[in-house]
């Protein structure tokens, strides 16, 4: 009588917490977590990092890139959002994006999405963990021109009101709008992140044990 051959227990697969080899099981029988073939078996660890000098893809966000990208984004977009609204005594409105102010009132507000841009393109150039780190420091001055470019141009038009109130007793009121709101808090975003733009986390196995 022939024999069934022995059914094919498939490749070797690996504990990602201690790093054994079981043949023909699915789950670490010390351990009770599923075994992951040895090909994925640093990723379930957690060590499918690049190299200090390895670049890595366009996209990806971590090395905190997402967090200086997002923070970006919202200075890009505000920038396109009502700016500062000005109510004069005589029912006269003045209200403008961000675009409008920089193109008709403040030519240095221009400076706010010249460093968003700026911002883009470092996190294009600099794809690697080392050179990341190395551009920590101009990515916290880029932000920090931007604040006082807002700072600078919010002062401006609060002490236009006040000359006007002092000139002809008359009180302008500034609003500020969403805009302005949102590129601070995107240079903020930038602010806080950027020291750890190219931080590389040593991180432990995905499965606690206890």
């Amino acid at each position: 009588m022939a024999t069934r051959p022995a059914a094919d227990p498939g490749p070797p697969l690996f504990c990602p917490f201690c790093e054994e080899c079981f043949e023909g099981e699915a789950r670490c029988p010390e351990h009770d977590i599923p075994l992951v073939p040895f090909e994925d078996l640093a990723a379930a660890r957690g060590r499918d990092l690049p190299q200090d000098g390895d670049d890595v893809a366009g996209l990806d966000p971590r090395f905190g890139r997402l967090p200086l990208a997002l923070g970006a984004l919202t200075v890009l977009v505000g920038f396109f959002l009502p700016f500062l609204r000005t109510d004069f005594p005589d029912g006269t409105v003045s209200a403008g994006t961000g675009l409008e102010t920089a193109s008709n009132v403040a030519l240095n507000l221009w400076i706010v999405p010249a460093v968003a841009g700026t911002l883009v393109s470092i996190l294009v150039r600099r794809r690697s963990p080392m050179k990341m780190r190395g551009a920590r420091l101009a990515v916290i001055l880029l932000a920090l021109v931007g604040v006082s470019s807002l700072i600078y141009t919010v002062s401006r038009v609060y002490l236009g009101a006040d000359r006007v109130h002092a000139a002809y007793g008359q009180s302008v009121e500034v609003t500020l709008q969403i805009g302005l709101y949102l590129m601070s808090a995107g240079l903020v975003m930038v602010v806080a992140a950027a020291p750890f733009f190219g931080r590389v986390r040593q991180t432990g196995p995905r499965y606690r044990v206890d």
